[in-house]
């Protein structure tokens, strides 16, 4: 069982901020292994929200559950040289949405989503000699509804489908062909086939709209996008990946992988049609075609004799860690939100949220590194750096992670009573020049406000009594920094999210126990 519970905070200039949630949940795991060649397992999880408030957005998240039942199965070796696994996975998970629970409005309006989603996997691992096999099958059932209600003096009137009444019948074929050419080097083949159908049920479902042409789901498409839609979808297509492992010894590895990865978009870049004045339509366009990644990617790991983890070392000698990754990736029909740009003088949906292909061309860099010395001193750090161009029309993506560097210097010992640590981190994140941060001219959910530099610490320290409970204490922005994160979160899906300030100096302390 778990309870967290979030409450508004003060930002680094003083400003307050009505934040919060109440979190509470329950899980539950049974297993049976009747023998080693055999597993199973039930899990049960409830996750429930309330009043989850979103400053950022135009509306809050009043009601959150979900409950999620899966089943587990193993017919065979545990080692994967000759197994059966069996996946069976339940979700039901209902939101409630409005604007006038936590705060005020001049336009009552809610809205109530319910998604089921049900899971099944059968997957096959066998060793043949040198080569290692995985081959599987799995289906997936997703019936995703939401419907907007406005508060009228006669009471609520449904006025527009967030997901109208969709479902989604997913079938997925795959295998992994791995050989091992000695203990150091390895070559792995991947294969991915996705057959996906999706039909609207709620297309000609008619609701309250201020024109004729917006009172379905069919009528709004057409009205944005200029086709007639018959509310079904069928895509299909094929992933694959070649990867070569480098293994010289137990500490170090290296990888280099091509990869041509399809995704075929979701229900909010596809299906998501909701009418409104000005900037505030969002209508996706169902007809998207698949994305395409051809991606380079390269990564490794490189230890020291003497590193077994951060703050620990084989007799206690100085070690260190370093590692990193590269992406490449050419995307084509890169699945990116963009705004209509009307030039009608009718108000609604003039310069709506759509949902459009473009060809882009992305690159991700990572360094980490660790290293430890003195027998109980620890220094860590982290590089990342990310760009995205979107070439159809010759502009940055949207929502690109600007550069960020962080470093953390740790101290830990240990005493009769169990052990102590104490440390500080230093975050560094730099301006991001590029953007997508004008909705006249592209999407603009990129905030000017939200793209400058900062640097943030965090002080903090613990004990630990005997390996059985311990404290965990510290102050996290430590010079009261007033900053926003450029990254604007989307679990609400705000498109155009006023810009939030996170918290200023706060002190925390956490306490733990294991038995």
């Amino acid at each position: 069982a778990n309870f967290s519970k979030a409450n508004r905070y003060k930002d680094g200039g003083g400003r307050e901020w009505n934040y919060g949630y109440a979190r509470q949940g329950q899980s539950a795991v049974v297993g049976f292994v009747p023998s080693e060649l055999s597993e199973f397992r039930f899990t049960l999880v409830h996750d429930n929200i309330d009043d989850d408030k979103q400053p950022h957005h135009l509306m809050d998240a009043v009601k959150t559950e979900r409950y999620v039942g899966k089943f587990n199965a193993r017919i065979g070796a545990e080692d994967l040289s000759n197994t059966l696994n069996f996946e069976l996975m339940l979700r039901d998970v209902s939101r409630n949405a409005d604007n006038y629970h936590l705060r005020s409005a001049a336009q009552t309006v809610k809205v109530e989503l319910d998604r089921k989603i049900v899971d099944a996997e059968l997957k096959y691992d066998a060793d043949l000699g040198d080569f290692h096999n995985l081959a599987g099958i799995s289906y997936q059932h997703d019936n995703h509804e939401g419907k907007r209600y406005l508060k009228q003096p006669g009471g609520w009137v449904f006025n527009g489908y967030r997901f109208a009444d969709v479902t989604n019948k997913r079938t997925r074929i795959f295998d992994t062909l791995s050989y091992k050419f000695n203990d150091f080097h390895k070559l792995s083949l991947a294969l991915n086939y996705d057959r996906m159908r999706s039909n609207l049920k709620g297309l000609n479902e008619p609701y309250f709209a201020p024109a004729a042409p917006l009172r379905t789901v069919k009528g709004l498409i057409r009205s944005v996008y200029g086709y007639d839609f018959d509310g079904s979808v069928k895509q299909d297509g094929l992933s694959a990946s070649l990867k070569y492992d480098f293994t010289p010894n137990e500490l170090d590895s290296y990888y280099a992988a091509l990869e041509s990865l399809q995704r075929i978009p979701g229900n909010m870049e596809r299906f998501n049609t909701l009418y409104g004045p000005m900037n505030n339509g969002w209508v996706s366009n169902p007809l998207l075609k698949p994305e395409r990644h051809n991606r380079v990617n390269l990564g490794f790991t490189y230890k020291s004799e003497f590193y077994k983890e951060y703050m620990s070392s084989r007799q206690g000698e100085d070690s260190f860690s370093v590692g990193g990754h590269f992406i490449a990736d050419d995307a084509q029909d890169l699945v990116i939100y963009d705004r209509r740009h009307s030039t009608a003088a009718t108000p609604m949906n003039k310069n709506a949220v759509i949902t459009r292909n473009v060809d882009a061309r992305i690159y991700s860099v990572n360094l980490r590194g660790e290293y430890n010395f003195a027998r109980n001193f620890g220094l860590k750090t982290s590089l990342f750096y990310n760009y995205g161009q979107n070439k159809t029309d010759g502009r940055p993506l949207y929502q690109i992670r600007p550069f960020e560097a962080n470093l953390a210097f740790d101290y830990k010992d240990y005493a009769s009573f169990g052990s102590y640590n104490i440390g500080t981190a230093v975050r560094y994140v730099a301006k991001q020049n590029r953007g997508d941060f004008d909705k006249s001219t592209g999407f603009g959910i990129d905030k000017r406000e939200a793209a400058k530099s900062f640097t943030t610490m965090d002080v903090y320290g613990g004990f630990e009594f005997k390996n059985s409970w311990g404290v965990r204490l510290g102050v996290t922005n430590i010079f009261d920094k007033d900053y926003a994160e450029f990254i604007s979160g989307e679990h609400v899906g705000a498109l155009d999210p006023t810009v939030g300030h996170a918290p200023g100096r706060a002190v925390f302390v956490s306490f733990h126990s294991s038995f």
